[in-house]
């Protein structure tokens, strides 16, 4: 006989998940053997003729007063919920500027703080991002696009080096600079191949003599140069290019800051969101880690933005099509299932 066992990942955090179980005798002990994983507890319905045992003594996730203290969960030492730390971050960079954010806090949650605040949470769940993400390693294919854009930071102009794997969409290295050298394309070169742990069998980029050098004296005979344009249809940057005008959103809230540390810490943790939260339509609209099927150490900013104590979560990716879109670019759902973190899953 099988049953449905409801358990709490991580421990006290509120989030509650659906397995399938079944009794195992073996030897004279009794254990519990889990079958499948079905989902978030309250968002399936369950098989007629099956039970819900739950471990603890949390009440049900549907309860109000369960829902009650997710809300209230709290970082350590910060007053405001730990749900509205990250759904402030999900705004950010989203390519809402921090002014705007505080209009809305303060309109759906009668939060009156300063920008400040919102400031201090960007930088300070940047770097964790950054920090949780720094081991993950993408499996990605064999040809790279690269393509550099540029923004005003007072008189002076700011590069923006970013490098994408074309059959995955994923961001594998950025680089700020304020020269166009080609020193500046080996440093995004250097980055792309530590992240990926390979070296390409193509690199595409621009005419830009930079990165003749750059993509030589890093990938060596291992990897062929193709230099083309947006609109030259066998060695397309156009990839880059649309990655470029996303990029632009980000862009508007970069040019108001004057400090270059500042703008490297961002264009990073814009890195994260691309790759790890953000839809992408090339990649049947979820983000570029899930479709790779794998391990991915986040689903969303509520996972970096979480109360000190509490166990850290890596999630295991199963991908597959939507069945209700039969025609045209199909369409992916991924299901991401809690497991315990572990630095082999992770890396």
């Amino acid at each position: 006989m099988t049953f449905i066992r409801a358990k709490e990942i991580p421990p006290r955090s509120g989030n509650w998940y659906d397995y399938e179980v079944m009794t195992v005798h073996e030897g004279g002990k009794v254990r519990q053997k889990v079958i499948r994983y079905l989902g978030r507890s309250g968002s399936h319905p369950l098989p007629s003729g099956h039970s819900t045992i739950e471990l603890g003594l949390s009440p049900k996730p549907e309860s109000p007063m369960l829902a009650n203290s997710i809300d209230k969960a709290r970082v350590h030492k910060m007053k405001t919920p730990a749900r509205l730390i990250a759904s402030a971050m999900g705004m950010y960079y989203g390519g809402m500027p921090l002014d705007a954010i505080q209009q809305q806090f303060r309109q759906d949650h009668n939060l009156d703080m300063s920008e400040s605040n919102y400031w201090n949470w960007v930088k300070r769940f940047t770097k964790e991002a950054i920090e949780e993400a720094k081991d993950f390693k993408p499996t990605v294919g064999d040809q790279w696009v690269a393509d550099e854009t540029y923004m005003k930071l007072g008189k002076r102009n700011v590069y923006f080096w970013d490098i994408i794997d074309a059959d995955t969409r994923y961001l594998l290295a950025t680089h700020v600079s304020f020269t166009r050298s080609g020193r500046d394309a080996k440093a995004l070169m250097d980055l792309a191949q530590k992240r990926a742990g390979k070296s390409p069998k193509v690199v595409v980029t621009d005419k830009l003599t930079a990165y003749i050098m750059a993509i030589e004296d890093t990938f060596g005979a291992d990897s062929k140069h193709r230099q083309g344009g947006p609109f030259d249809l066998v060695n397309s940057t156009s990839l880059i290019e649309r990655f470029h005008r996303t990029l632009e959103q980000r862009t508007k809230v970069f040019q108001k800051y004057k400090d270059i540390g500042n703008i490297r810490l961002l264009t990073d943790g814009w890195l994260i969101n691309y790759n790890f939260f953000k839809q992408n339509e090339g990649c049947g609209n979820i983000p570029p880690a899930q479709v790779m099927s794998k391990v991915v150490p986040f689903k969303d900013w509520n996972d970096i933005v979480i109360p000190e104590g509490i166990p850290d979560m890596d999630y295991k990716v199963r991908v597959y099509p939507r069945k209700s879109v039969k025609k045209g670019h199909p369409v992916l759902d991924a299901t991401l299932i809690p497991i315990e973190a572990s630095n082999e899953e992770s890396a």
